[in-house]
């Protein structure tokens, strides 16, 4: 008899929903309890569904599935944090920055320049070795003379520590500005880019939903799971109108 997994890799793309139920409230649950919260840990959990899966069809056979994913999601977790210290609030390479998005990126810079600059010593050596010198942990664990092992522990503790300050101000930010208003262009290109390009095919791209998820090689589970999250970062409770958000999308250049 086949397994999900068999009928997955088959191309029954019912198997991967099924997965993606079964497999989904264990991850984010694992993340949580590392330190995750709200949207990143949803965020997260689906990506690391989504990169599994696709590892699945490409050759992976994990003798534990569920260790193996939740290997994929501390991965993920790690750069999703990279990306809040390297990129902060960038809103995309070539997207034109609003005066109050410059102004909440220059305030949000300053506070993760003041939270870096409260991390005990050790900790903070590491995340300016890595995020302000450009090191890799194996070239900062040899300039530092420690054990990789250790330079990762050092960063687990470092990330969990920003996460806990920054989350409550990110989450203010992003409240301070969530309109009513119907979306436009650029409100979707603000979005963190799993989110954007979710509203990209389903509503500017107006692609069926079982289209839209084919075209970003998710499960429609992942591909509902996003949208709902962007419409609320957009200030909506359900999918708002997308009409104008469509016609400036069509008129503008990619």
């Amino acid at each position: 008899m086949k397994t999900s997994i068999d009928r997955w890799i088959a191309g029954d793309a019912s198997a991967g929903e099924a997965l993606y139920r079964e497999y989904f409230g264990r991850l984010e649950a694992y993340l949580r309890a590392r330190g995750l919260k709200g949207p990143d840990a949803e965020d997260a959990a689906q990506e690391a569904l989504v990169r599994g899966l696709q590892g699945l069809k490409q050759g992976s056979r994990p003798d534990d599935l569920t260790g193996w994913l939740k290997g994929i999601a501390r991965h993920v977790a790690a750069n999703q944090t990279r990306l809040v210290l390297s990129d902060r609030l960038d809103a995309g390479a070539g997207a034109a920055r609003s005066a109050r998005t410059q102004a909440i990126r220059a305030e949000m810079n300053d506070l993760l320049d003041r939270s870096i600059g409260d991390l005990p010593p050790a900790d903070r050596e590491v995340v300016e070795l890595a995020h302000r010198g450009g090191l890799s942990r194996k070239e900062i664990a040899d300039k530092l003379d420690l054990p990789l092992p250790a330079v990762h522990s050092r960063f687990a503790r470092a990330e969990q520590r920003l996460r806990g300050a920054l989350e409550k101000h990110f989450t203010t930010v992003a409240l301070k500005n969530l309109r009513p208003a119907n979306p436009t262009a650029d409100d979707v290109r603000r979005l963190r880019p799993l989110f954007r390009d979710a509203v990209v095919k389903r509503h500017l791209e107006d692609l069926p939903e079982a289209k839209a998820a084919g075209d970003l090689g998710i499960p429609v589970a992942t591909l509902r799971a996003r949208l709902q999250s962007a419409y609320e970062l957009l200030g909506h409770r359900e999918a708002p109108d997308f009409r104008e958000a469509r016609r400036d999308w069509a008129a503008q250049p990619r």
